[in-house]
């Protein structure tokens, strides 16, 4: 080879030399924290990619290796007893810093006008500083734990901001105030002062009698799907009914209660829980009542989906207040299927199944179908409270239902609702209850055409003194538009409770509760 074809031959090799790439460089983050007095502190700071939303957790003062991008940092500062919250927004591109100061941080403080006197009360405050993405959020929180709040301001609108104070009563006698704070940004005056004229009021009620647990909670929570809304405001637990207020600032809410029971392992599990959503507005109240009587099966009917007829064995005990669910889980159940006087179908709940419980057939041929599902109340774990009430029910749907359908099935849900109890549902003696008997027939599913509403017939009724064993008829009338049984009541005991409506056809829902309410 001559010198000139030398050289020829290395110059696409030096020229593929020359045009390797470089090694990618590292991008860092490093996120640097000082307490209030300064110190540099070590923490765990929340990192979210604000183009992906995509979270990570970084250990303060190390570098992190992150992509390219730009992200927020969250951060709660512990000071003694006094809790800073930081956010900074930051573009990662080598190696990049910023630093959370809690020294910059400003107070919270919301108030009332005119001021309330706060003696006897607990007085909680907590704040959230969050990310503003898309489609979620992160975000870090902190409450004052006695020594103080405090927020680093920050204008951007990649950030928000919410706090949240109560003024909580224990007893449960006195009103309890509960105002929530919202901006885009962090302030940099993180204080609000709410006028008691621009708030609302939620009386709410809770009864003893249902409920397999012995004590319950009292709470409220934002629902405005925004910063903040996992705020969490527990106002009082007690053993004890009760009647009180809640004087909340304008906007989404959540009142909810949880009842727990006494196990046989000194623990106290939570066995039931409600959640209401209300919208409160300056000046306006409205009214939320917890654990009323009669638990009976919810509103859910049998449906049939593609050919294949479905019932859940699951929810027969619903406050007719909320009858959509069972307020508590912990049952068994047995429920058949009947076409022509002969059992097809049956299954059963043993209690604490892994899964919902659902009885399934396929329909082969046109007709009348008769479903019941008989439960009682399955607790393995706790001792239920002495005379709990509603500890059985019943229900039978009879409905036509014919194959390659899907349709809800044409019956009504029942639900019975005893009026003028006490907070123990608890009637007078001697005296006359007037039980509420309201039809529906919500939807059963997506797919499950609902159809006209069956026309009625007939609406019966009949009531239990010995705990279901023996049955008299009582009467039924309209009042107000609703159908509503009269009970004569005993001068002791307990009321169970049976009822049935029948349309033109021949289609029925009948309903038992046993122990219906209380005598008192």
């Amino acid at each position: 080879m001559t010198r000139a074809a030398v050289a020829s031959a290395l110059v696409p090799a030096l020229l593929l030399g020359a045009g390797a790439p470089a090694v990618a460089a590292t991008n860092t983050l490093t996120v640097t924290t000082l307490d209030r007095n300064g110190k540099k502190v070590t923490v765990t700071t929340t990192v979210v990619n604000l183009a992906t939303s995509e979270r990570r957790s970084v250990t303060s003062n190390k570098a992190k290796k992150l992509p390219k991008g730009t992200y927020a940092v969250l951060a709660s500062i512990r000071t003694g007893e006094t809790s800073t919250l930081g956010a900074r927004t930051v573009k990662v591109s080598g190696a990049s810093k910023t630093t959370v100061d809690a020294r910059k941080g400003k107070r919270v403080s919301l108030g009332l006008s005119p001021a309330i006197d706060t003696a006897g009360r607990e007085i909680r405050t907590m704040a959230r500083i969050c990310t503003v993405g898309k489609s979620s959020y992160e975000h870090v929180g902190a409450a004052d734990l006695g020594g103080g709040l405090y927020v680093v301001p920050n204008s951007s609108k990649r950030l928000a901001f919410a706090a949240m104070r109560s003024w909580v009563d224990h007893s449960g006698a006195s009103p309890h105030y509960v105002v929530k704070y919202r901006t885009t940004g962090v302030p940099s005056s993180p204080t609000r002062t709410f006028a008691q004229s621009s708030l609302g009021t939620v009386d709410v009620e809770s009864r003893r009698g249902p409920s397999a647990g012995t004590l319950s909670n009292l709470a409220v929570q934002p629902a405005d799907r925004a910063c903040g809304d996992e705020m969490y405001g527990l106002l009082f637990d007690t053993e004890q009914p009760y009647r009180t207020k809640l004087h909340l600032s304008a906007g989404k809410w959540y009142v909810r209660a949880h009842a727990r029971a006494e196990a046989k392992d000194g623990s106290a599990p939570v066995v039931g829980s409600y959640l209401v959503p209300r919208t409160v507005s300056a000046g306006k109240s409205q009214t939320v009542r917890f654990f009323r009587s009669a638990w009976g099966p919810s509103t859910r009917l049998p449906q049939v989906n593609y050919g294949w007829l479905s019932y859940s064995l699951n929810d027969m005990f619903a406050d007719p207040g909320f009858p959509r669910d069972s307020v508590e889980g912990g049952d068994k159940a047995t429920a058949t299927l009947k076409f022509g006087g002969k059992t097809v179908k049956t299954k059963k709940d043993r209690g604490w199944e892994s899964e919902m419980t659902s009885l399934e057939y396929k329909v082969k041929k046109s007709g009348w179908y008769t479903l019941t599902n008989d439960a009682s109340r399955y607790y393995p774990e706790i001792t239920f409270p002495a005379g709990m009430l509603s500890p059985k029910t019943s229900v039978t749907y009879r409905f036509k239902a014919k194959p390659n359908t899907s349709v809800t099935a044409p019956v009504y849900a029942l639900t019975m609702l005893p009026t003028g109890l006490d907070l123990h549902n608890r009637a007078k003696a001697g005296g006359s209850t007037n039980v509420q008997l309201k039809l529906s027939r919500p939807k059963a599913g997506p797919d499950a055409k609902l159809g006209k509403n069956p026309k009625v017939k007939t609406v019966t009724a009949k009531a239990s003194f010995d705990g279901g064993k023996t049955w008299r008829s009582v009467s039924v009338k309209k009042i107000d538009g609703v159908w509503t049984a009269q009970v004569g009541n005993p001068t002791s005991g307990a009321v169970s409770l049976r009822a049935r409506v029948t349309d033109t056809i021949g289609g029925y829902t009948d309903v038992t509760i046993v122990r219906a309410y209380a005598i008192g």
